[in-house]
C-alpha cells in the first residue's frame, strides 16, 4: 500500500515539475514575443519616419523643378516675341528693297533716286542693327534655358539618388523581419 502511495507521490511530483517547466518556457516565449513586438514597432516607426521625410524632400524638389520650368517658359515667351520682332524687321527690309527697286526703275532723276536709295539703305542698316540686337537677345535666352536645363537635370539626378537610397534603407530595415522566428511570415 505504501508502495502505491509512493508511486502516486512520484507521479504528482513529476506532473508538478513538468508544469513548472511548462510555465518557465511560456514565460520565456512571452518575454521573447514582447521583445520582437517592441523591435517591430520601432522598425515600423522608423520606416514611416523615413518615408515621411523622403516624401517632404520630393515635394520640395518638385516645387523647385516647377519654378525652373516657369522661368524657362518665360524665357521661351521672350524668345518668341523677339522672333516676331525679327520677322517684322525682315518684312520692313523686303519693303525697302522693293521701294529701292521702284525708285531706281521709276524715277528718271538719278540724283533724287540716289537720295531715296541712300535713305532706304540707312533704314535697312537700322533694321539690320535691330535684328542683330534681337539675335543677341535670343542667344542670351538660349544660354539661360541651357543653365535651367542643367539645374533641372541635377535636381532629377539628386531625386533619383534619394529614391534609390530610400529603397536601400527600407530593404535594410526589413532584413531583421525576414530572419529569425518570423522567417517566411513577411512577403518579399
Amino acid at each position: 500500500m505504501e508502495n502505491s502511495s509512493n508511486k502516486k507521490q512520484d507521479a504528482f511530483d513529476m506532473i508538478a515539475n513538468a508544469m513548472n517547466d511548462f510555465s518557465d518556457e511560456m514565460e520565456y516565449f512571452d518575454s521573447l514575443g514582447t521583445k520582437i513586438a517592441a523591435k517591430t514597432r520601432f522598425i515600423m516607426r522608423s520606416v514611416f519616419a523615413i518615408l515621411t521625410i523622403g516624401s517632404l524632400y520630393m515635394i520640395v524638389m518638385i516645387y523647385q523643378m516647377a519654378n525652373s520650368m516657369g522661368v524657362m517658359t518665360n524665357h521661351l515667351e521672350d524668345m518668341y516675341g523677339r522672333f516676331s520682332t525679327m520677322s517684322g524687321d525682315m518684312r520692313e527690309i523686303t519693303r525697302m528693297v522693293d521701294s529701292m527697286g521702284t525708285n531706281i526703275s521709276g524715277i528718271p532723276d538719278i540724283a533724287e533716286s540716289m537720295t531715296i536709295i541712300d535713305s532706304d539703305v540707312r533704314a535697312m542698316s537700322g533694321s539690320v542693327n535691330k535684328m542683330n540686337g534681337s539675335v543677341t537677345n535670343i542667344d542670351n535666352d538660349m544660354i539661360q534655358i541651357n543653365v535651367n536645363m542643367k539645374e533641372m537635370t541635377g535636381r532629377l539626378s539628386n531625386m533619383s539618388r534619394s529614391v534609390n537610397s530610400m529603397s536601400y534603407d527600407v530593404n535594410e530595415m526589413a532584413a531583421p523581419m525576414n530572419s529569425g522566428p518570423m522567417t517566411g511570415f513577411w512577403p518579399r
